[in-house]
C-alpha cells in the first residue's frame, strides 16, 4: 500500500513538472504529440519520424506501401532507402517481364501520399534515398526537375569511397547485386547532382558512412532518415520529437540561465521516454524496433533569437561559439538524464549490442538529441528563428490569395530600433530593400546582428550546421539558403564543404528555383485593387504573440493572441488543446473563425460578446463541482472570451502608438499575374521553402 502511495505521489510530481515546462513554453512537444496523445478519438501515437525497409519483391513493395499509409494516418513521416530495388528494365524471373525500377516505384508511393493525410492534418511526407552506386542513380537525381514527386524529399546516399573517387577524378561503377551495369566518371555524377540541386533544390546529400559511424547499435545498419533528414533510423524504428525554447532561456541582456536549461532538458527527456511506453504504435514491428533502442529526439528552437538577445551575429565565430555552448549544455544534460533513467528504470533492450556496453555506461535511450525543422513548434512558442535557422529576413513581402502583398518586419528588429529611436523613413527603406544591411541610419551594432537568411553567406550557414552537429547524437535539419545568382559551382562548394566538415547530410535551396511565396526587397509592379465587401484584410506589417493557458472542463487550452506591436491591435488567434484532451476540432474551428472575423472587420468586442453568450458546458460545470481548477467562465468559449478581453486591455496599456511600422494607408494590392503558388492548407496564406519542405510562417503548418 505504501509503495502504491509513493508511486502515485511520484506520478503527480512529474505530471505537475511536465505541465509547467510545457505550459510555460520552455519545452514544446512535436505536432503528433499534441494531435494524438490523450485524445479519445484516435490512437495515442506520438512518433514523428519513421524509417521502413524495402525488399526487391512485389509483395514487399506493396506491404511497405500499406505500412506507410498506416504511419501517415497516425501522423508520422517516413523515410526509405530504395537501393534494394532492382533498376528499371531488369528481368523479373517470376513473370519474365521487366522491372519498373526505382523512379516508377517512387511515383507510386508519391501518388499514395496524396491520398493519405498525416494524422488528418497534412499530406504524407517522405524521404527517398538512393545510393550513389545504384544503376538508376542518374534518373533518380533528375526525377524532380519536372516538378513531380511533390510529397518526397530526395537525397543521394554518398559514401567515402565515392568522395575519394571524386577527388582523384576516377571512374565509378554503377552496380546492383554484384553486377556492374555501367562505369561513369565520378565527376560526371557529381556535376549531375549539383546541377539538379541548383535547378530545383533536390537532391540533397546524405553521407552514409557518417550515419553508420555514429550508429549507437552498429549491427542495425542505418542508411535512411526521416523526411527532413534530422533523424537517421534503422528499418522499423520510430522516434518522437520535442524542442527546448532557447528564447525563454536567454534574457534580453544575453545572460543564459544554464540551470534552467539543465532542468528543462532533464524533464523533457523523461517526458519523451515515458511516451515510448504509453504510445499506441501503428504497426507491431515498429513497436518492437522502437522499444528495442528507445531513441528520442530532443532538440531546440529559437537559436537565432538567443543570439540576437546576446547581440552576437549568426555569421561570426563568437556567435558560433555561443551556439556551441548552448548546444553542448543540452547534449550533456540529455545524456545525464538518460543515464539517470537507465539506473532508475533500466537500459534499452539492445544496450548489450550498443557502443555503451563496453564502457558499462547505463543509458535508457540509444540516442537523445536531434535538431528538427520545428515549424509548428516555433509558431506555438512565439519565436522567430526556426530550429537553428536564422530568421528568414528582417523585412519581407508576404502574398495572400485575397488581399495581395503586405510587408512584415521582424519584431526583434523593431524592438532594437525602438532602443535606438530609428526614424520611420529609415524603416521604410528597410522594408523596400528587405534588409537593414547598407541602409543609412541603421547603426552598425544593429546591422551586424540583424541578418536574415539571405544576408548570411552560404559558408556561414554550413559552419553553423557543423558547429551544432558536433553536439548532437542524431543529425541536423537545416537549409543552406543561396541567392538567386548562386552558380552551380556554389552548390558544389556547399556540398563538398559539408563532407569536409563532417556533416551527416545537407540541403540547399537557391532563391527562385521554384515558384516562391516570399519576396525579399522590391516587388514587381502590381495592379492596385480596393477591397470590397466580403474581402479579408491581411495581417499587419509586423506581429507579436502572447500565449495563455486556460483550464477547461476537459483539460488545458492554449490561447495565442497575435497583435501589432505598435498599437496593440489584435490580429488573430491560435487555439489548441493540451495533451489531456478537449474538443480539438471545435477549438481549431473557433480559432479560425475568430481570426477570420477580425480580418473581416468585426470588432474584438463583438466577437467577445458572441463567445460569452454561448450556453454552459456540462463538462465545465462538472469539473468545477468536483473542485477542479477551471478558468473563469461557463464554457471553453466564454473562458476564451474572458481571456481575450483581458489581453485586449493589457495590450491597450502596453503599446504606445505607431512610430515603427510601415504606412498602412497604402492601397491593398493583389497579385494578378495568375502564377500558381503554394497555399497553406490550414490558414490559406502563402508558404515558403525551408528545411526541404514548404512552411507557413503564419501558422507553422508544413508540407514536404
Amino acid at each position: 500500500m505504501q509503495k502504491k502511495k509513493k508511486k502515485k505521489e511520484n506520478q503527480n510530481k512529474w505530471e505537475e513538472k511536465f505541465s509547467q515546462v510545457i505550459g510555460e513554453l520552455l519545452f514544446v512537444p512535436s505536432t503528433p504529440i499534441w494531435a494524438n496523445m490523450g485524445k479519445t478519438d484516435r490512437p495515442w501515437q506520438p512518433g514523428a519520424c519513421f524509417v521502413l525497409g524495402l525488399k526487391d519483391s512485389l509483395h514487399s513493395m506493396y506491404e511497405t506501401l500499406y505500412n506507410t499509409a498506416m504511419i501517415f494516418k497516425s501522423g508520422g513521416g517516413t523515410g526509405y532507402n530504395f537501393s534494394t530495388i532492382r533498376p528499371g528494365g531488369d528481368l523479373v524471373r517470376s513473370t519474365k517481364g521487366k522491372a519498373s525500377g526505382v523512379v516508377e516505384l517512387l511515383k507510386l508511393y508519391n501518388a499514395s501520399a496524396e491520398m493519405v493525410m498525416q494524422g488528418g492534418v497534412r499530406r504524407g511526407a517522405s524521404m527517398a534515398i538512393l545510393n550513389i552506386e545504384h544503376p538508376e542513380i542518374m534518373d533518380f537525381i533528375n526525377s524532380k526537375l519536372d516538378g513531380g514527386l511533390t510529397n518526397f524529399n530526395i537525397s543521394v546516399g554518398i559514401t567515402n569511397s565515392f568522395m575519394k573517387a571524386l577527388s582523384e577524378d576516377a571512374e565509378w561503377p554503377l552496380k546492383f547485386n554484384g553486377r556492374v551495369y555501367d562505369v561513369v566518371q565520378a565527376l560526371d555524377l557529381w556535376n549531375m547532382i549539383i546541377n539538379a540541386a541548383h535547378a530545383c533544390g533536390d537532391p540533397g546529400i546524405v553521407f552514409l558512412d557518417r550515419l553508420q559511424q555514429d550508429n549507437p547499435v552498429p549491427e542495425k545498419v542505418i542508411d535512411a532518415t526521416n523526411p527532413c533528414g534530422e533523424q537517421p533510423l534503422s528499418p522499423g524504428e520510430s522516434c518522437l520529437l520535442g524542442s527546448i525554447n532557447f528564447a525563454r532561456m536567454v534574457d534580453d541582456d544575453g545572460t543564459v540561465n544554464w540551470d534552467l536549461i539543465e532542468d528543462v532538458v532533464y524533464t523533457a527527456i523523461r517526458f519523451l521516454d515515458n511516451l515510448i511506453d504509453v504510445a499506441e504504435y501503428p504497426l507491431p514491428f515498429v513497436e518492437q524496433e522502437t522499444k528495442a533502442t528507445r531513441k528520442v529526439g530532443l532538440g531546440y528552437t529559437a537559436l537565432h533569437d538567443a543570439l540576437i538577445k546576446a547581440r552576437l551575429p549568426y555569421d561570426s565565430e563568437e556567435g558560433r561559439q555561443f551556439a556551441s555552448r548552448l548546444a553542448k549544455s543540452v547534449q550533456d544534460a540529455a545524456h545525464w538524464a538518460s543515464q539517470e533513467l537507465g539506473e532508475e528504470k533500466g537500459v534499452f533492450p539492445d544496450w548489450e549490442k550498443s557502443v555503451y556496453f563496453k564502457s558499462d555506461e547505463k543509458r535508457r535511450n540509444a540516442a537523445t538529441t536531434t535538431i528538427a525543422p520545428t515549424g509548428s513548434v516555433t509558431a506555438m512558442a512565439g519565436c522567430e528563428g526556426y530550429g537553428i535557422e536564422p530568421i528568414f529576413a528582417i523585412a519581407y513581402s508576404k502574398e495572400t490569395n485575397v488581399a495581395g502583398s503586405f510587408e512584415v518586419f521582424s519584431p526583434l528588429f523593431l524592438d532594437a530600433c525602438k532602443e535606438y529611436n530609428i526614424p520611420r523613413e529609415v524603416l521604410s527603406e528597410v522594408a523596400k530593400k528587405g534588409t537593414c544591411q547598407g541602409i543609412k541610419g541603421i547603426p552598425e551594432d544593429i546591422a551586424r546582428v540583424f541578418k536574415g537568411a539571405q544576408d548570411i553567406a552560404p559558408e556561414d550557414h554550413i559552419l553553423m550546421q557543423a558547429t551544432i552537429q558536433n553536439q548532437v547524437d542524431n543529425a541536423v535539419s537545416k537549409t543552406i539558403n543561396l541567392p538567386n545568382t548562386a552558380t552551380v559551382e556554389d552548390v558544389g562548394h556547399c556540398y563538398y564543404r559539408a563532407f569536409e566538415l563532417g556533416l551527416k547530410g545537407i540541403t540547399v535551396f537557391r532563391d527562385g528555383c521554384k515558384k516562391g511565396t516570399i519576396t525579399v526587397g522590391e516587388k514587381k509592379q502590381q495592379e492596385n485593387v480596393t477591397l470590397k465587401r466580403g474581402d479579408i484584410l491581411p495581417r499587419s506589417d509586423s506581429a507579436m504573440g502572447v500565449t495563455h493557458r486556460l483550464d477547461s472542463g476537459c483539460g488545458k487550452i492554449y490561447l495565442t493572441v497575435n497583435y501589432r506591436p505598435d498599437n496593440g491591435e489584435i490580429l488573430e488567434t491560435f487555439i489548441t488543446t493540451g495533451s489531456d484532451g478537449g474538443c480539438l476540432v471545435y477549438t481549431e474551428a473557433t480559432s479560425r473563425l475568430v481570426s477570420l472575423a477580425i480580418r473581416g472587420g468585426i470588432s474584438v468586442e463583438k466577437i467577445i460578446e458572441q463567445l460569452q453568450s454561448t450556453h454552459s458546458c456540462p463538462a465545465y460545470q462538472m469539473a468545477r463541482g468536483k473542485g477542479k481548477k477551471v478558468s473563469p467562465g461557463k464554457s471553453c468559449a466564454s473562458a476564451i472570451a474572458k481571456k481575450l478581453g483581458e489581453v485586449k486591455k493589457q495590450l491597450a496599456s502596453k503599446c504606445n502608438g505607431g512610430r515603427y511600422v510601415a504606412d498602412l494607408t497604402k492601397p491593398v494590392v493583389r497579385n494578378n499575374e495568375g502564377t500558381r503558388m503554394f497555399n497553406c492548407e490550414i490558414c490559406g496564406l502563402k508558404m515558403e521553402r525551408a528545411e526541404g519542405c514548404f512552411v507557413c510562417r503564419n501558422c507553422g503548418f508544413s508540407k514536404c
